[in-house]
């Protein structure tokens, strides 16, 4: 930067000094400015002080050279006497602020904001700018930070402005808004040796792009982006660059990368910082010593190192270390009283311990509740915590692959797949949710399926003890039977579009072929009977999936979505066609476990009858198909009529083999195949529940970012109103020319009334407002929201280095919002009522009521862009839903458990 003596002797002469014989002592201190001598430059300028205190070029000498000898108090003074004397002067102000932040001043900060008041001066403006944002970013406020880029206009040239984007980019990381970093870094390109404030910017988007947003953890990026990140992160810590040092921490305290943690050990033993807190519990970290670590940190703590409990706070969100955390909080209240106190943890970090301890006390739905509100650094470590309460939930088979499976916690699961969609407005999920509800407490369903004539309702029969359900019906009245258990025997049939009907089992048979001959719709039949074993199993006797209806079909493969378990009757004489092992994967694929059984074993010899089973069992594992037991031979007629008393009859049916099956596969694993099928139907609810949040959470984030450009188009519109508003105002007076001639016509009746009354007459002053706010309120609203448009998109066009003579896409978008046009309203209200002659301000230029409404519009953009979004709710739904959906996925959550 020039020195400020050079600056000033161009607008201030030097008559004064010249008249006190001061002239020498000017010349000596530039000449031993120039010479690198500050001290005795300063004497010198103080010799001129001493007898023109008020001299501003003995001011401006004293500041150079106290600066150029670090003296950097009298800086401060110097400064701020010439700011007095000069106080248009935004280089002055600039250099006060930058100075009076080296040593703590107080006015450092108003000193910077005095001089972005200047705008003939740009480039000390946009310095001081650029000095406020880096104030606030520094603490902490990255959206106080933007405002500040917001300000500094588009660059004349299309040379982009590489300090705004560095600065953009640095407050979009902050804010999460990858979008926003990877615009600006695209700007920044690839930064040179000594950058190293800008690689480090990189270094953090690159993590962030590969998955390690604040808080999420390192161990698993890509080796690529690590190294990448890495050297990016080391060039900027050689170089000092603030943050820096806590970047490479956190990456070699996540790195179990030998060769990376020895590269940046060697860089920080050179640094000689290797017994620094930070640096040992890093290294620490990284060899498996979270002990040593924690140790590390401590005395760091203990000692009054603020950087110590900041390392071990970022540490402990990175290994996910709730230790950590616990003794960091225990200081923060006080328990601690061997050293200095620890900052507070930030409430996200809170909120993560107390679901910890919520989690840990078995209340998962509280703790995922507590999670929600969990964002920023401890987001990752909260997600993690969500799928591990998910996995607590629906937990693994007991002892491994082919055990029962543990039960999972019902209770909870279901509340968290209502409560999800119920969010998302999914009646038809929160529907299957409660009816999944319901299952739970009902006996195992088992469905009897097969294709036409196989033989399923006599089997069905044959396994009750009673001919209960109807057999030999035609397949064009078949329906699916559901046979359940009830103190007295009946039946009822539900039919689509008309009454139930509700028959004895005698009249069952009779009463279908009457309705199907009537056309009627059969839905369902219910049949009832006081069989013991129905209280355990419920059976479903489906349609053929061969018969002719599509309905039928239909009706079939919906038994699959109900059933618990499937016993697929094949044909012995002809078991297996393609039609059956299409079905057959198709159930296999469902998840349902499936049972094998060859019915009308009774038609073939015993030769052929052991051929056919050796070809359905090669069919079964050709087709990856597997039954809960080898595939049995028998015949349901014989073995019906064994079961009501034909015992040479039972004795050749091979039932004794399907009944023990029956028992030991079905009916005592009844528990672990109802919960392998509410796994599965659960699972289906979570997968859609899951789909359905990620699609409104997309849908919610493209409005939120639409939301925040339109605040940003705002604010920069708002930044160059204000900026530009003398060149607009003039620009905008004339174009109003139109609208003020037909503002004096509407005035004309009243120019013959006496000037008294003009000014005293509230009715001729309320008409001449009325006319004014209507002939000059809306063009000039218009005329200020396409200047500002106008304004924003030709430094779009420079940014981008494009030049398309702007023309109709400047009047696109430029309509005044009804809250600006409402500021411009009060401004021209508030101009008639403080006008003695209002009547004569339509022949009078009015840039300066312009001005007025242009600062008025800006305040309304402002006050616009800055409107709360509210939170993004969908997003944690979201993550809770795809938690969930995840502990439905995993491998050992779908584990088939086996028989007992």
């Amino acid at each position: 930067m020039a020195r400020l003596v050079e600056a000033l002797n161009r607008f201030f002469g030097r008559v004064e000094i010249l008249a006190v014989g001061l002239e020498n002592e000017r010349s000596a201190a530039e000449t031993a400015l120039a010479k690198g001598m500050p001290l005795e430059a300063r004497e010198h300028a103080r010799t001129i002080l001493s007898i023109l205190p008020d001299s501003a070029v003995g001011l401006a000498l004293w500041a150079d050279a106290a600066e150029d000898a670090w003296l950097d108090q009298e800086v401060v003074t110097a400064l701020a006497d010439l700011a007095k004397r000069v106080p248009w002067r935004a280089d002055v102000w600039l250099r006060l602020g930058r100075a009076g932040q080296r040593v703590g001043w107080d006015g450092a900060r108003n000193a910077l904001e005095r001089a972005t008041a200047a705008p003939e001066e740009r480039d000390a403006a946009r310095l001081a700018l650029l000095d406020l944002c880096d104030l606030d970013l520094a603490t902490g406020d990255p959206a106080r930070a933007q405002r500040w880029l917001d300000r500094i206009p588009a660059p004349l040239s299309t040379v982009p402005d590489r300090d705004a984007a560095l600065r953009r980019a640095e407050c979009a990381l902050a804010h999460g808004d990858l979008d926003g970093a990877r615009a600006a870094a695209e700007i920044l390109g690839e930064p040179t040796a000594i950058e190293g404030r800008a690689a480090l910017v990189l270094a953090r988007l690159a993590l962030a792009e590969a998955g390690a947003a604040p808080g999420a953890s390192m161990a698993a990026l890509p080796p690529a982006e690590v190294t990448r990140a890495l050297d990016l992160g080391l060039r900027a810590l050689v170089l000092d660059v603030p943050g820096a040092a806590e970047l490479c921490a956190s990456l070699v305290a996540a790195s179990r990368d030998v060769l990376v943690v020895d590269r940046v050990r060697r860089v920080v033993r050179a640094a000689g910082a290797l017994d620094e807190p930070t640096w040992a519990a890093a290294f620490a970290f990284a060899e498996g010593r979270r002990d040593d670590a924690r140790q590390a940190l401590a005395r760091g703590l203990s000692a009054g190192d603020r950087a110590a409990a900041a390392a071990l706070l970022r540490m402990a969100v990175e290994t996910r270390d709730l230790g950590a955390l616990d003794a960091l909080a225990a200081r923060a209240a006080g328990a601690d009283t061997r050293g200095a106190a620890a900052p507070p943890l930030p409430p996200d970090l809170v909120r993560l311990r107390d679901a910890a301890a919520m989690a840990s006390a078995g209340q998962g739905s509280q703790a995922l509740d507590a999670l929600d509100a969990v964002t920023g650094e401890g987001a990752a470590w909260a997600d993690d915590m969500r799928r591990a309460i998910a996995r607590a939930w629906i937990p693994a088979a007991e002892g491994g692959a082919g055990s029962r499976a543990a039960t999972a916690a019902w209770s909870d699961v279901l509340r968290e797949l209502a409560r999800t969609a119920k969010l998302l407005d999914r009646l038809d999920l929160l529907a299957a949710t409660e009816t999944l509800a319901v299952e739970r407490e009902r006996p195992l369903r088992a469905a009897v399926v097969g294709e036409f004539n196989a033989g399923k309702s006599t089997f069905l029969n044959a396994l009750l003890g009673e001919d209960v359900a109807p057999t030999g019906v035609l397949p064009t009245t078949a329906t699916l039977h559901w046979v359940a258990w009830a103190p007295d025997p009946f039946a009822r049939i539900v039919v689509r579009g008309g009454q139930d009907r509700v028959v004895p089992h005698a009249a069952l048979k009779d009463t279908l072929r009457a309705l199907g001959a009537s056309g009627a719709k059969v839905a369902r039949v219910f049949i009832y009977a006081p069989i013991e074993r129905l209280k355990r199993v419920e059976i479903l006797d489906t349609p053929g999936f061969n018969a002719p209806d599509p309905d039928h079909i239909a009706e079939a493969r919906r038994a699959f979505d109900e059933a618990h378990v499937a016993i697929w009757l094949l044909d012995a004489p002809q078991a297996m066609k393609e039609s059956e092992r299409r079905v057959l994967s198709e159930i296999s694929a469902l998840g349902v476990p499936v049972q094998i059984l060859a019915n009308k074993a009774d038609r073939l010899k015993p030769d052929a009858l052991e051929t056919v089973l050796a070809h359905v069992r090669d069919s079964l594992a050709a087709s990856a198909i597997t039954s809960l037991t080898p595939p049995i031979a028998f015949s349901a007629r014989l073995s019906l009529k064994g079961r009501l008393g034909d015992e040479a009859a039972l004795a050749a049916s091979g039932w004794a083999e399907v009944e023990a099956l029956f028992a030991e596969q079905i009916v005592d694993a009844s528990d672990a195949l109802r919960e392998r099928a509410l796994r599965r139907k659960a699972g289906r609810i979570a997968a859609e529940l899951a789909q359905a949040a990620s699609a409104r959470a997309a849908e919610d984030r493209e409005a939120g970012r639409r939301a925040r450009a339109e605040a940003e188009r705002l604010r920069a519109s708002a930044a160059y109103l204000r900026r530009e508003r003398r060149a607009i105002a003039a620009a905008i007076d004339k174009a109003l020319e139109p609208a003020r001639r037909e503002l004096a016509a509407d005035l004309r009746p009243i120019a013959a009334l006496p000037e008294e009354r003009k000014r005293t007459d509230a009715g001729v002053r309320a008409y001449v407002q009325e006319r004014l706010v209507t002939r000059l309120s809306w063009p000039l609203s218009a005329e200020i929201a396409r200047a500002a448009h106008a304004g924003v998109e030709a430094a779009a066009r420079r940014v981008r280095g494009v030049d398309d003579g702007g023309g109709g896409a400047e009047e696109a978008g430029a309509a005044p919002s009804p809250r600006a046009a409402a500021h411009v309203r009060a401004v021209l209200m508030g101009m008639v009522a403080v006008h003695d002659a209002p009547d004569e301000l339509a022949a009078r230029p009015i840039e300066g009521v312009v001005e007025a409404a242009i600062d008025a519009f800006a305040m309304a953009l402002s006050a616009e862009a800055e409107a709360p979004v509210p939170p993004l709710a969908s997003a944690a739904v979201e993550l809770r839903a795809q938690a969930l959906r995840a502990a439905f996925e995993a491998p050992e959550a779908r584990e088939a458990p086996a028989a007992a």
